[in-house]
């Protein structure tokens, strides 16, 4: 719940520009920061050792290439850091700076604590990804009740900004084309209820490919011929000029492009002077594009529409939906509306402040079904009926599906490959590919078995929530005190240094631990009270295990937290015997 002097956030961290909105009086609106509700995405560190984030470092970017980042998000759940202005940074360090520059504005305009938050991600970003973004949002020292796709929170405004309210179910397909990341999600919208039905995408696919389409332009035009080597200075005005140019053509047939001085060959200047054409600036993306349109219609496949169901209205989002190329493949390819009520660069963090209220207690009219953008297995070896543990195999064995409803937990027993097993290590996999190594491992652990025959079974749970972060409990069935549960996210930012893809709680302690604000949680439950002491005396991954478990009772059902509360003791019980 929110105070008198908190008020209800959500961020739109994006790839190119990000938007911080606050619900007021039940009304969503993007806040102003330096005159514009739309803040660049650009983070620079001067040489005084200040930080500069949005339009100023966008415009220092030609002068100082080498003390700016862009399109950080990009780069959201990678373990190699990013070298700027002689610092060694994780892109969630950088992505943070963003988030903290956001919350600052955002209060000195409304007076209002920015504490909790809503911030949005792609929806096909997968679990490091996701990992990488809770962890900036907690070194800008905010507390994020959730992590909401972005089509499902564009659907959100949507519905908002409607006159019209549907009388009978209507199928939607959000359409979110942004700087760095496409996604499509196909939702099922009536009265105060949205499912997510389907979702899928590209995280990598967006205006930045659309920018680099126009660089190779105009490097194609200067040639290289002539010896004509390019610094980092200017290859940043070439991208700045295939940014403007790129938003000149969404509303004109051409545009004259002039960089003089652009570089030196041979001891003389070199200028650039071209014209693009709309039409010379389709065809260089037209390939992309297609494949987005390929993405929609496999989403609308995904969502197994029934013989009289059809989608009703297309919903675009994103800044990149201004290429007039973008609508026109939509109508050919789908022959639906094309709904335009939502401003295509607010729309998003609008409607994760809409989810903010909604979680904090101060806008509940709307039911939010999610679903999972990817599926969720382990490394088994047999057919599907009768599957075996084994390290070696590379085949992946799907648990939980994608396109599952959120948050969901599904279950399934494997068995023990020889007879007196001691051991069972698991190995988690992220992904669609029918090879574990072609799939994101998102953690392994180890369970201990009671000695039995071969072909004990061993029953894996997995619980996904909300925030798309996944929880793996393993039993060895008949032997009830032999089981481990494992949440598979980090609390801990510094500990992303390790390669997050394939960071578990099993992978080392942590030197520096940075755990959040978990003060306000639980303190009329005994057991959550003892949870919260035992964290100021154990350590990874035992620490990281009780944070995950506080986490997930606040935002679990009563049914949910009493399951919670057996982990918490069986922990306890561990921890008592010295096992853990």
């Amino acid at each position: 719940m929110t105070t008198a002097n908190t008020g209800v956030f959500g961020i739109d961290l994006g790839t190119t520009n990000s938007v911080i909105a606050r619900l007021h009086d039940g009304v969503p609106q993007a806040l102003e920061v330096d005159g514009s509700a739309i803040v660049p995405s650009v983070v620079m560190y001067t040489e005084d050792g200040r930080v500069l984030v949005g339009r100023e470092a966008r415009n220092l970017a030609v002068l100082h290439p080498d003390r700016v980042v862009r399109s950080i998000k990009r780069r959201m759940g990678q373990s190699e850091p990013v070298e700027v202005a002689g610092k060694s940074l994780l892109p969630e360090q950088i992505s943070a700076e963003i988030l903290r520059s956001l919350s600052a504005a955002a209060q000195a305009t409304t007076g209002e604590k920015v504490s909790d938050v809503v911030i949005t991600v792609p929806a096909y970003f997968n679990d490091a990804q996701r990992r990488a973004t809770l962890a900036a949002g907690e070194l800008a020292g905010l507390r994020v009740l959730r992590l909401l796709n972005e089509p499902t929170a564009a659907s959100l405004v949507y519905d908002h900004a409607r006159a019209d309210q549907a009388s009978a179910p209507e199928l939607v397909l959000v359409y979110d084309l942004g700087g760095g990341t496409f996604d499509v999600s196909v939702l099922e919208v009536f009265e105060d209820v949205r499912e997510v039905r389907a979702t899928t995408g590209n995280t990598s696919l967006g205006g930045d490919d659309f920018d680099d389409a126009l660089v190779r332009m105009f490097v194609d035009e200067l040639g290289t011929a002539r010896g004509l080597e390019l610094d980092a200075a200017a290859k940043a005005r070439l991208r700045s000029a295939a940014e403007a140019a790129k938003i000149v053509l969404s509303t004109e047939l051409e545009v004259e492009v002039r960089e003089e001085f652009i570089a030196v060959a041979n001891s003389k200047p070199v200028h650039l002077q071209l014209t693009v054409t709309r039409h010379e600036f389709e065809a260089a993306i037209m390939g992309m594009l297609s494949t987005t349109i390929e993405l929609a219609q496999r989403a609308i496949q995904d969502a197994k529409l029934g013989p009289e169901e059809q989608i009703g209205r297309i919903c675009m989002v994103g800044g990149s939906t201004r290429i007039p190329l973008v609508r026109t493949l939509l109508a050919e390819a789908f022959e639906v509306d094309i709904h335009e009520e939502i401003d295509v660069d607010l729309a998003v963090g609008l409607g994760a402040a809409i989810q903010c209220g909604m979680l904090s207690g101060v806008s509940c009219d709307r039911i939010l079904v999610d679903v999972a953008a990817h599926s969720l297995g382990l490394r088994a070896v047999g057919d599907e009926d009768d599957l075996y543990l084994e390290d070696g195999p590379d085949t992946f064995v799907a648990v939980l599906h994608r396109n599952t409803a959120l948050p969901a937990d599904r279950t399934r027993e494997m068995y023990t490959m020889v007879d007196d097993q001691e051991l069972v290590r698991v190995d988690v996999f992220q992904g669609e590919a029918p090879r574990c190594s072609e799939n994101l491992s998102i953690g392994s652990f180890e369970l201990e078995l009671e000695p039995a025959r071969r072909s004990t079974p061993v029953r894996f749970r997995f619980a996904y929530d909300l925030d798309g972060v996944v929880r793996v409990t393993a039993s060895q069935v008949g032997a009830e005190a032999k089981q481990k549960t494992v949440a598979l996210r980090l609390p801990d930012a510094t500990q992303t240094q390790r390669d997050p893809a394939r960071a578990g709680p099993a992978a080392g302690p942590a030197t520096d631990r940075a755990t959040p604000d978990l003060s306000q949680i639980g303190t009329d439950n005994a057991l959550i009270r003892r949870a919260k002491r035992l964290l100021e005396t154990v350590k990874d991954p035992t620490h990281a295990q009780l944070v995950q478990l506080i986490l997930a009772w606040q935002a679990a059902t009563p049914n949910q937290r009493e399951e919670i509360e057996d982990e918490l003791l069986d922990l306890f019980l561990e921890q008592e015997a010295g096992e853990v």
